[in-house]
């Protein structure tokens, strides 16, 4: 099967990729990923039917993103070079051709129209399965896929993305394969993801989380400095999550911290905020008011510039307690502002759902 995608956009105006990018992600995640793909001038009409025309001979799926006040033109010019009636999917032999508006509403459209039309396509003789993991190395993800590739003479295909640290791997294999063939393989991917992985089917990391702490029975409550209450906002997005999370808490001065959480000024003054004692301190502060027992603390340098404190951006420092312990975890995440943040929110979730699994 091979893959290929145009996007059209007007070269005018400058972009961060954020209108094609996240729909690329979301093929890609389901298992479609692009062989080649074209940005073009969306005022060039005969630039995009020449793309075309050298897609549909050599690819066998065509993903066309193009803005919504183009949307309809382009369909009409797609179905008049592939000689059918203009539709947002458009089918020739064994050869299909989408036509989705970008942005969100493409994003969207991707998981609930496109995937569940190649899934329909290929699913019958083809069997998933799915592994999520926080934190794995780079040189572990590659192992693996490295041992899917050269396992049975390419009767296994595997997918691989990962966002600020929370990867999913996603293996696939003919519904023919032999069961033992097919068994050691996914005792092979687990292994070589095992200290790392939080779910072995599509879950995503603040709704496993969620399952988890409703599953034990545990109340959370969350104090976050740096990440500046992400780690709350993604377990909010779960429904129901008010069953099991009593409050999330952004002490990001250091006055707040001793206010609202009991951090002693004596550990600010000699450690600084950016420390395993105050984290400490934070978790425990929580766990100590009585309100849940469960508790999850950030605190870290996010950057661009460091706090005048010689420690370097992208420390932090990650506490989880509960009323027998609290534990606390140190990191020096690499990238900007972002991207620090957003990794640390997946590693805070992610330790989270170790500590009490």
């Amino acid at each position: 099967m091979k893959n290929a995608c145009i996007v059209l956009r007007d070269n005018r105006v400058l972009s961060d990729g954020a209108d094609f990018l996240p729909l690329l992600k979301a093929l890609t995640e389901g298992g479609y990923p692009q062989d080649k793909i074209f940005l073009l001038n969306e005022r060039d009409s005969r630039e995009f039917a020449q793309t075309f025309v050298e897609c549909k001979n050599f690819f066998e799926n065509l993903f066309i993103f193009v803005p919504q006040d183009s949307l309809g033109a382009v369909r009409s010019q797609a179905a008049e070079l592939l000689k059918c009636e203009p539709a947002p999917v458009m089918e020739t032999g064994q050869k299909s051709c989408f036509v989705f508006p970008s942005g969100r509403e493409g994003e969207r459209a991707v998981r609930a129209e496109i995937l569940p039309n190649l899934e329909k396509k290929y699913g019958g003789d083809t069997v998933r399965a799915v592994f999520r993991c926080v934190g794995a190395p780079r040189e572990r993800a590659e192992a693996v896929l490295t041992e899917i590739k050269h396992r049975g003479e390419g009767a296994f295909d595997a997918v691989y993305s990962e966002t600020f640290g929370d990867g999913r791997l996603e293996l696939r294999y003919s519904a023919q394969t032999p069961a033992r063939d097919a068994d050691e393989l996914l005792r092979f991917c687990t292994a070589g993801l095992n200290d790392y992985l939080y779910a072995l089917d599509d879950t995503p990391l603040h709704m496993r989380v969620a399952e988890l702490l409703k599953l034990r029975g545990k109340k959370l409550c969350v104090a976050e400095s740096f990440t500046g209450g992400g780690v709350t906002r993604r377990l909010v997005s779960v429904p129901g999550v008010s069953e099991v999370l009593e409050e999330g808490i952004v002490a990001y001065a250091n006055e707040a911290k001793m206010r609202r959480l009991g951090v002693r000024g004596e550990t600010l003054v000699t450690h600084g905020a950016v420390s395993d004692e105050t984290a400490y301190e934070m978790a425990a502060g929580l766990i100590a008011a009585g309100k849940c027992n469960v508790s999850v603390a950030t605190t870290g340098i996010a950057g661009p510039s460091s706090d005048g404190s010689r420690k370097p951006v992208g420390l932090c420092y990650i506490a989880v307690g509960t009323p027998e312990s609290v534990y606390v975890y140190k990191y020096l995440f690499g990238g900007d502002r972002e991207e620090i943040t957003e990794r640390a929110i997946n590693q805070a979730l992610f330790l989270l759902y170790k500590n009490i699994r």
